[in-house]
């Protein structure tokens, strides 16, 4: 479908075949690397999980903001004559350079996880503003170069270089706001607010994860002894099923990116998820589980 320009623009990009196709391949061999390899620890870290938020976007507001610091710098020397700002928009233009680097690799990180819809859409985003980062490289070495001297030539290959990184930045709002990639998949999850049953506690196997449904809510549940444990059954990251998951050493982890939650309170202990499940408070009434949220304290 074509309803308005952003939907046809995700279709134009996703009708590049041989974009998907290495889109797919380059992924395959991160995967290798960061998913199932050894540097889990380096991609959960990069990915965020310890700032219970995703990094690269706390990452990307650096070049933006140094870059059009660098934009207001080259206008002022230019048009109002203002002297001796060379040597700060040179220096505006390395911390941007520096920023959009770290921003590039938490992205491909992140990127590695995302559905298919939106590979080959994360690849353009990436290329583009990889793209533009080139660019203001370039426009600082030739400052450099240039005993940090504005000209016109320097100025403009950075004018251009910020209009395509707001180009990768509309495609990556794109992928947020209307793909929902890196979303809390549980973020508007607050049912059921009273008690209401959900499965007969017979039915409710030990050590087994088991989803339920209550008023409309996925509901994970998992026995373990006389304790039972109810939690979000979609995984924050991707939105994977929580029952497909295994239990380790009291949490459970997802089987698509393996994130591990606490059974005790939904809590991250491996990512590269940064939300937690939702909880819920259970009971057995009339030999039936009844749960109901879990309001946070």
């Amino acid at each position: 479908m074509k309803r308005d320009f952003t939907e046809r623009v995700e279709n134009f990009i996703n009708g590049f075949s041989v974009l998907t196709k290495f889109a797919e391949w380059l992924r395959h061999w991160l995967d290798k690397i960061f998913l199932k390899g050894p540097l889990v620890p380096i991609k959960n870290f990069l990915n965020g999980t310890w700032l219970e938020h995703p990094l690269h976007p706390v990452l990307t507001a650096i070049p933006i903001g140094a870059w059009l610091m660098v934009i207001a710098l080259d206008l002022a020397a230019l048009i109002f004559r203002v002297p001796n700002l060379g040597w700060a928009s040179g220096f505006a233009i390395g911390i941007g350079t520096l920023g959009a680097l770290a921003a590039i690799v938490t992205g491909f990180l992140d990127w590695e996880d995302v559905n298919p819809r939106e590979l080959t859409v994360g690849l353009v985003h990436a290329i583009v503003n990889i793209t533009a980062t080139i660019l203001f490289a370039i426009s600082f070495f030739w400052r450099w170069g240039n005993h940090w001297q504005i000209d016109i030539g320097n100025a403009a290959l950075a004018i251009i270089g910020y209009l395509i990184v707001s180009v990768g930045g509309f495609l990556g709002g794109t992928l947020v706001f209307r793909m929902g990639t890196m979303v809390n998949r549980n973020a508007f999850v607050s049912e059921p607010a009273k008690f209401v049953s959900v499965i007969a506690a017979k039915d409710l196997p030990e050590n087994k994860p088991i989803r339920v449904n209550a008023q409309g809510t996925p509901v994970l549940l998992v026995r373990r002894g006389k304790k039972i444990y109810a939690l979000g059954a979609v995984c924050s990251h991707f939105g994977a099923p929580m029952e497909e998951g295994h239990l380790k050493n009291g949490t459970i982890e997802c089987d698509w990116h393996q994130s591990r939650f606490s059974l005790h309170d939904g809590s991250v202990k491996v990512g590269p998820a940064t939300s937690p499940l939702p909880i819920y408070e259970t009971q057995i009434k009339d030999g039936h589980i009844q749960i109901k949220a879990k309001k946070n304290p």
